[in-house]
């Protein structure tokens, strides 16, 4: 097995063991068994900074943290947005790569899992998406906001439901935030919109 082979096993395997441990999220998509596939890697500035960052974990999220920031180098690291949407100090400390899903390192058409980072002090405005979605968060905190429900800041551990179509948004204080990200149901392979309608 080659490191790259190895980094995205350990990964995956830290994610099935997390979502088999955490009825929240078995219980939000469950977890498929999905097959490995060959994907380039790509490479963001927020990869690096991810890469270098070790702490805002607990126990309990430290070896899916740690799995992850392993594979930095080796992931298909994406970025949804534009600088005229978003500013370039925005994407300079942002992304995200789907390590589970339609177009990811394992694929399956039943859910999608999103690894993302934001760094400190970022804004991530109000946008919605027809995939219902839930935020676990894996290092550091984050003020999640969503129309309907009150804002609660959450930290390693926590949890946040997107309903289908609910605009949310996200702003990071003094810390940088690291989540899985689960997509389910219609809309699975559609694409976040910026705004609330």
């Amino acid at each position: 097995m080659t490191p790259v082979d190895l980094a995205f096993a350990r990964a995956y395997h830290a994610l099935t063991m997390l979502v088999a441990s955490t009825p929240a999220l078995m219980g939000f998509a469950g977890w498929p068994l999905a097959l490995p596939t060959q994907k380039p890697a790509r490479l963001i500035p927020a990869a690096q900074i991810l890469k270098a960052w070790a702490e805002g974990h607990t126990d309990a999220t430290l070896a899916t943290r740690d799995a992850i920031r392993d594979l930095t180098d080796y992931a298909d690291w994406q970025q949804t947005y534009t600088v005229d949407e978003v500013g370039e100090d925005f994407l300079n400390r942002y992304g995200w790569f789907e390590l589970v899903g339609p177009e990811g390192h394992y694929r399956t058409d039943e859910i999608r899992a999103y690894i993302a980072y934001w760094g400190e002090n970022l804004y991530y405005p109000w946008h919605l998406h027809e995939a219902e979605e839930l935020y676990f968060i894996l290092a550091g905190e984050a003020l999640f906001e969503a129309e309907g429900d009150d804002p609660v800041t959450l930290r390693p551990g926590d949890i946040r439901i997107h309903r289908s179509n609910q605009p949310h948004q996200m702003t990071t204080g003094d810390s940088p935030v690291l989540a899985l990200v689960l997509w389910r149901g219609a809309g699975l392979t559609g694409s976040p919109r910026m705004g609330t309608a």
